[in-house]
């Protein structure tokens, strides 16, 4: 770690006192050597999301290229995009706020942008345990859908039935169409890909949907096509590299509004010290961040 002079505020810019940075996969994919635009801004201060305060007044940052391409908010103090901060509601955690936006945003635009989900839906969440898994149950639920989750650890049930599910499905991809053939989902989100996309198209119902967001399982895909066509399944692609400021803000007012009447929450792991930020990517790759990690930069 390394001490810089205090930021000052250039026109347009605010300057944010930071409570907590969120830490996502993207601040590990460039600290392990895949910068993209950061590449022309090193040395690199990661860091895309976060709670703070602007004058004493609560506040969540995200957007403005923070993170991704312009220096981050893995700090304690920041000079930010003045359209990159949104002043909090009333009695909301700052910890909770700190780890909302990348998977709130993400979560909502898949269940709603792409995948349309409406009250008579059969939800399947694949990955229900991941972060971005565990705000797409509460939300499909909150838009009154039954919601089975997917999880490969019988660890990981409790958990997602307390987000909601109304059901959950224990299996890896071997067996997951069997295990979901009675349910007949009519919206499938699949954060996973590999062979986890081909069960799941094999047990869409007759013009169910199918939204993918990510490949962590495999970015191969192979599935049947003429099943495919044959049911008139339709398959949507989220980015969130390809949103809207004003979408973005717009839905996180949304999110921000739930969060503050307690219908919906964000699954916590730890809260770390700043410079113990090496740690938080390791348990990102070794898949044992057990909820979502924040790094305090004051403590």
């Amino acid at each position: 770690m390394d001490s810089l002079e205090d930021p000052v505020a250039a026109d347009g810019e605010v300057l944010v006192d930071i409570a907590y940075a969120s830490v996502n996969p993207l601040d590990v994919w460039i600290g392990q050597g895949s910068p993209g635009m950061a590449g022309a801004n090193l040395p690199w201060i990661p860091g895309s999301e976060a709670s703070g305060h602007v004058d004493g007044q609560p506040v969540i940052v995200r957007g403005g290229g923070l993170g991704f391409s312009r220096q981050g908010l893995f700090r304690d103090r920041a000079s930010v995009p003045s359209d990159s901060v949104l002043q909090l509601p009333s009695g909301v955690d700052l910890r909770q706020v700190a780890g909302l936006a990348v998977v709130g945003i993400t979560a909502w635009q898949a269940l709603h942008a792409c995948g349309s989900v409406q009250p008579d839906d059969r939800v399947v969440v694949l990955g229900a345990s991941g972060g971005v898994g565990s705000v797409a149950v509460q939300l499909a639920k909150a838009a009154g859908a039954t919601v089975w989750g997917q999880t490969g650890s019988d660890a990981n049930a409790a958990v997602i039935t307390g987000d909601g599910a109304d059901h959950v499905v224990v299996s890896g991809a071997e067996g997951l169409a069997t295990r979901l053939a009675d349910f007949a989902p009519t919206l499938v989100l699949d954060p996973l890909g590999g062979a986890y996309t081909d069960a799941v198209v094999t047990s869409l119902s007759n013009r169910g949907r199918l939204v993918v967001y990510g490949t962590s399982e495999n970015e191969q895909v192979t599935f049947n096509m003429r099943q495919m066509y044959r049911k008139a399944v339709s398959i949507f692609g989220y980015s969130g590299i390809l949103g809207s400021p004003s979408d973005e803000r717009q839905v996180l007012s949304m999110l921000l509004a739930m969060m503050a009447d307690g219908a919906l929450h964000i699954r916590l792991g730890d809260v770390l010290p700043l410079e113990e930020a090496g740690e938080a990517f390791s348990r990102i790759l070794q898949r044992r961040a057990g909820g979502k990690l924040l790094l305090d930069p004051n403590a």
